[in-house]
């Protein structure tokens, strides 16, 4: 198993997290479970939901170290390209000038409390 670590004080550009995810080399969805225990070890499957449908593969003991690392490989590049798409949000919100919305000054001309500005109904009486 393959663990991609950066220093914490390193700050991640959009390019780097893009170098990161070419890094990766082999990517797998799903889960691997036990199926059973044989004389040389556990039986497993490979589990995916695929199409609409879960999509259970038998998996032979010696590419379970090669399929782990390849479902580590896709959980590394969700991740990367969750923080590639925050940044670009980001830096598309900052270029458009789009944040958060600020209250209107208050004109002091304009200073009476709303209260006192209610109008009366007239009676119809």
């Amino acid at each position: 198993m393959y663990i991609y670590t950066m220093p914490m004080n390193t700050p991640l550009t959009p390019q780097s997290l893009i170098e990161r995810i070419l890094q990766i080399q082999r990517m797998e969805h799903g889960s691997l479970s036990i199926i059973g225990q044989g004389p040389n070890g556990p039986y497993y499957n490979l589990n995916s939901w695929e199409k609409g449908k879960n999509r259970c593969r038998y998996l032979p003991q010696d590419k379970v170290p090669e399929v782990q690392q390849a479902i580590e490989g896709y959980h590394q590049y969700q991740h990367l390209t969750e923080q590639y798409g925050q940044q670009i949000i980001e830096q598309t919100r900052a270029e458009l000038n789009i944040g958060v919305k600020k209250k209107p000054q208050p004109n002091p001309q304009n200073s009476r409390p709303k209260s006192a500005s209610r109008k009366t109904r007239k009676s119809s009486n």
